[in-house]
């Protein structure tokens, strides 16, 4: 794991220094328009770009299209659906669930949290109708992933601290550290550093988008609470 993790690291930065060398920052940030494209495309630019400079043309970036749509397929395998059989296979955790969320199809997929995961993407989708052209509106939904993905992270980084303040009544076989004071210190600088990087994420300079980055968090975190609040009243009017 940490050697993927660095990995991911050193081509992050390799990828970084490579657009820099490929594109005029102060071209890219001469005007909205621009930078807009260039958030929304400069992956196939890139790959654009290197097809010319070896004389292939466009044959690279459709390589790279095809290769990015076959992953963004099984994104959506693992991101949706691994986690809800995860989640809700659990008699832990299902228990918190109401019971239409619950249902199974023939494949054994829960086609209901599924419907509802859609309805959710759905009307975040729809809400960019007021905002003009494409690449803003994909420029505005990857600051909003950037946003709330880190965000969950922070129910883990807690779930860890109230573990090693209760590490008595847990038994584990992997620490992170024996040492009490050094892992809590870790789980608090992770919570914090998270949580002001992603509460300094949600400022923008455009209304609706700043908005939407407060909201959005907002009403997932109020999913969270009704869900098991619905489960409870089921459960009283079956007793």
């Amino acid at each position: 794991m940490i050697f993927a993790a660095v990995m991911v690291i050193i081509s992050a930065i390799f990828g970084t220094i490579a657009m820099g060398m490929m594109f005029d920052p102060a071209i890219i940030n001469a005007d909205p328009a621009t930078f807009d494209s260039y958030a929304a495309n400069g992956a196939y630019w890139a790959f654009e770009r290197v097809g010319e400079y070896y004389g292939l043309g466009n044959k690279i970036m459709i390589i790279y299209a095809l290769c990015n749509m076959i992953g963004q397929f099984s994104t959506l395998v693992v991101s949706i659906d691994a986690p809800l059989r995860m989640l809700l296979d659990d008699d832990k955790t299902n228990k918190y669930i109401p019971r239409k969320l619950l249902k199974k199809n023939k494949y054994g997929a829960y086609i209901n949290g599924i419907k509802l995961i859609i309805v959710l993407a759905g009307s975040i989708i729809l809400a960019q109708i007021l905002v003009p052209g494409a690449a803003t509106v994909l420029r505005q939904l990857t600051k909003l992933n950037s946003i709330t993905m880190p965000l969950r992270y922070l129910w883990v980084f807690l779930a860890y601290i109230f573990l090693r303040k209760n590490r008595g009544d847990v038994k584990r076989d992997f620490y992170f550290t024996r040492n009490q004071g050094f892992a809590l210190f870790f789980g608090f600088w992770c919570f914090i550093l998270t949580a002001a990087c992603c509460m300094l994420g949600m400022i923008s300079d455009d209304p609706m988008q700043m908005a939407l980055n407060v909201i959005t968090p907002l009403v997932l975190v109020a999913l969270g609470v009704i869900l098991p609040m619905i489960r409870a009243k089921e459960d009283k009017k079956l007793s």
